[in-house]
């Protein structure tokens, strides 16, 4: 149960991690200042801090309700295809293709390559398709904690659910109008470690209270077929196989990575692209230890539970954590962990905002309003990043319809990032894609992740067939548009003349 204690160690942390943002928001009040710092974290500690935010943003407290949830329930081959094959790909691919040609561009603000090299529709429709997956993603952000946080304090749902949503939504939307992009990256940086140690901490206490010798927990998970991860079945609608894993996870990865103006946002922060590649690397380190970390709460919590009888766990396997939490863990851990879930929340919301912000201020109101001055400009910003943070906190009523938190992500994911990737991929790569094709391709491959979603279709292939779909609809339109236009140029009535 969630004790006084506990409150307070809570809230001095979440004032801690304000305040220090706060102090290095920068004096620089501009709207490259405010989006992308100016390009003024390449140093190396600059760089470290940059890779950190990185893995801060992307591990919100969905990952860390979703991890332990999925490697509980299904054993530890999400966790093999992640670190073993996803990240090590995701590395090579932005190490030594997509950082050093998209930080070549000249791009100051992430989608400026999108119409330099397709157009003005494109970039709207690639920005509008963003708006809609990060309001989704941030509703949803919101949603599990909220849960953890009413099963951790045995709250009445239907009591509590709005007033922590509204707490949580709003006080990371009032926090990042005022701190800005160089705020909330030192404050995800902060985050990222109290999220590990409250991980380990966790981990640590269920071993240490564990009733069996280690031998018998760990011979317990191998019978059960939790360390099993040689599932090689081709059947696509099987929810964790190897090949649905490590292809659906390895194209989710890329989405975030290459397409998600989160991630843009910070390589242009570093201003450079070795600067940008070490802090992505830092990004890895941190991503695997925090996977390694929450696959050790799964399947500690299993084997806890193997020989600890509890009437009152839930059926649910994504309020396992939580419940271990509220009843288990001793008052100050309990508070650290609730820190931990929050700070997480914090930094992948806080992100959200702010690129979001960036995206209709750089992307709508830029190109489709009349001029501004940047004091303006900056104003809007911030005005505007009110409006998404109040959107986002009021969609979180409607996650629950999606199914379980891992669903509910995937269906998201799946049916935006898939489309972007491509695009983003397409406009770094030297294939010739007309902006016009691309700009339907866009459409069409959104159109496909949304027919894919009440198929028996696994979720994690919902992004790897969007982006496909878009791809190919990208080059298959350029050539045919090509092939018409070379028709009309040889026609008959033409070479007559």
């Amino acid at each position: 149960m969630i004790t006084t204690f506990d409150i307070v160690i809570v809230i001095v942390y979440l004032a801690g991690c304000i305040a220090a943002g706060l102090l290095s928001r920068g004096s620089k009040a501009d709207t490259q200042e405010y989006f992308t710092a100016g390009g003024g974290m390449g140093s190396f500690f600059g760089t470290i801090i940059v890779g950190l935010s990185i893995a801060a943003t992307l591990f919100s407290g969905i990952s860390f309700i979703n991890y332990p949830s999925v490697i509980y329930g299904s054993g530890i081959l999400l966790f093999v295809g992640a670190v073993l094959v996803s990240m090590p790909a995701s590395y090579i691919i932005l190490r030594w293709w997509f950082l050093p040609r998209y930080l070549s561009t000249g791009s100051i603000y992430p989608y400026d390559v999108l119409e330099t090299r397709f157009g003005l529709a494109t970039r709207t429709i690639a920005a509008s398709l963003f708006v809609l997956m990060r309001i989704g993603w941030m509703a949803t952000m919101i949603y599990a904690p909220t849960l953890a946080v009413i099963a951790m304090g045995k709250l009445d749902p239907d009591r509590w659910f709005w007033p922590i949503v509204l707490v949580t939504g709003l006080s990371s939307t009032i926090y990042t109008v005022m701190a800005g992009i160089r705020g909330v990256i030192i404050t995800d940086a902060i985050q990222m470690v109290v999220i590990a140690i409250g991980i380990a901490l966790t981990i640590g206490f269920a071993w240490s209270h564990m009733p069996v010798p280690f031998s018998v927990a760990y011979q317990d998970l191998a019978d059960s077929g939790r360390l099993d991860w040689q599932k090689f079945s081709l059947d696509p609608t099987v929810g964790f196989t190897f090949w649905t894993v490590t292809i659906g996870v390895t194209v989710a990865n890329l989405g975030n990575y290459l397409a998600d103006q989160m991630s843009l946002q910070r390589y242009l922060a570093t201003g450079s692209a070795r600067a940008a590649c070490r802090s992505f690397l830092v990004n890895i380190i941190g991503v695997v230890v925090v996977l390694v970390l929450l696959a050790g709460v799964g399947l500690s919590l299993f084997a806890f539970y193997r020989h600890v009888d509890d009437p009152t766990l839930p059926a649910l396997t994504d309020k396992i954590f939580p419940h271990f939490v509220a009843t288990q863990l001793p008052s100050g851990l309990c508070g650290l962990v609730l820190a931990a879930l929050l700070a997480a929340t914090m930094s992948s919301l806080t992100s959200g905002i702010n690129s979001l912000a960036g995206v209709v201020t750089l992307d709508f109101r830029e190109r489709f309003g009349s001029p501004m001055e940047d004091r303006q400009k900056l104003l809007f910003a911030k005005l505007i990043s009110l409006a998404i943070g109040l959107a986002a906190t009021l969609s979180a009523g409607l996650v629950s319809r999606l199914g379980d938190l891992f669903s509910a992500t995937q269906v998201i994911l799946g049916v935006f990032a898939g489309p972007l990737l491509a695009c983003v991929m397409l406009s770094v790569a030297r294939v010739r894609v007309h902006g016009a094709a691309m700009a339907v391709a866009l459409v069409v491959g959104t159109i496909i992740g949304v027919a894919l979603v009440p198929t028996p279709l696994a979720r994690l292939w919902i992004a790897p067939a969007s982006a496909i779909v878009t791809a190919t609809a990208a080059i298959a339109l350029t050539f045919i548009g090509r092939s018409a236009a070379a028709r009309k140029l040889f026609s008959p009535a033409d070479s007559d003349r």
